[in-house]
């Protein structure tokens, strides 16, 4: 049996959902249960970028086979985080304009829809508010990791992006194999194996492990991190409970992630209206449906960044202004 893995006691569980319990835990040990696999369109894109000789005619080449996929590539180069007013209406000004490792980021968030669909009418009305779920996590998740400036914002988006994946192949389990589950015990599957489904997905399509701990620790408000440098895992804790109707309600003091980045359970509270403009331009390049419209923004001619956390307060270092996608959502933060 897997570590951290085991069977509910007692009866708070059915015995129908105690016996698919038990069938999923099987099909974990024995390496049996279904994972679906990496967008072809994704992986083939993350293998270019990973190649440090890549150059953008080959991206082009690829990404020009799928007129959708380049349509909204375009569309995210073309949002308010990016577009600074002008257009572009071709790939390779678009990509100019992404920069790689947002480029890829783009393109899981495109490919990755097709993922979360099933034929039962539940299971994919479970998808649907999954996948709007995750995509607004993932655009929490870059407003957050843009004062952090060890870590890579294009990087926090994926993270916010694959942060519940491992319900995926659950919620697609289900519609496979058990199509007349109800909601409360399709739920209660997810929370109980998430995060080792998740781990193994993860692991098939060969992600880094500083984006599988973000599957198996963002829920653990408590995490104590050994470096004392905030990574993957702080932010997305933090985005993932950064929701309307609830961030005001979270108990911020007992979030030891939210410490770790710098915010103050007042901060926290007011995230949501304090970094309306930055919110709105990440979502509109994940294609999120904004609630409600953003603040009109004031771009600023320097950017600054918050004096590191339980140490003294040193005088603010006033840093250039500089082109580009960064520069833009920062400039928002003065």
């Amino acid at each position: 049996m897997q570590e951290g893995i085991c069977l509910p006691q007692g009866s708070s569980m059915s015995a129908e959902s105690q016996a698919i319990a038990a069938e999923v835990l099987a099909a974990l040990e024995a390496n049996q249960l279904e994972l679906p696999t990496l967008p072809d369109m994704a992986n083939k894109v993350r293998n270019l970028i990973d190649d440090p000789n890549v150059s953008a005619d080959q991206l082009i080449r690829l990404l020009s086979a799928d007129p959708v996929i380049s349509m909204h590539i375009i569309k995210a180069a073309n949002s308010a985080a990016l577009s600074n007013g002008q257009s572009v209406d071709n790939l390779r000004g678009a990509i100019s304009r992404l920069g790689y490792r947002m480029l890829r980021s783009i393109v899981m968030n495109i490919t990755m829809t097709q993922l979360f669909q099933a034929r039962n009418p539940l299971v994919n009305q479970q998808l649907k508010k999954l996948w709007e779920h995750s995509r607004e996590v993932a655009a929490n998740s870059y407003v957050l990791a843009l004062r952090q400036k060890h870590l890579k914002p294009e990087q926090a988006l994926l993270a916010g992006l694959i942060h519940d994946i491992g319900a995926l192949p659950l919620y697609l389990y289900a519609d496979r194999h058990h199509e007349r589950l109800d909601q409360s015990t399709l739920e209660g599957l997810v929370r109980k194996f998430s995060s080792s489904v998740g781990t193994k997905l993860l692991q098939s399509w060969h992600f880094t492990d500083d984006l599988i701990e973000v599957v198996a620790g963002h829920e653990n408000l408590q995490r104590v991190n050994s470096s004392h440098l905030t990574d993957y895992v702080d932010i997305v804790t933090v985005a993932n409970l950064q929701l309307h109707g609830s961030a005001k309600f979270v108990v911020w003091e007992k979030v030891a992630a939210a410490a770790r980045l710098g915010y103050s359970p007042a901060e926290c509270q007011d995230f949501l209206t304090s970094h309306a403009d930055q919110l709105a331009v990440a979502q509109g390049m994940l294609g999120v449906n904004v609630a409600q419209p953003a603040k009109t923004a004031q771009p600023a001619p320097e950017i600054t960044r918050p004096a590191p956390v339980h140490q003294p307060v040193q005088p603010v270092r006033l840093i250039p202004k500089k082109a580009g996608l960064l520069a833009r959502l920062a400039s928002l933060f003065s």
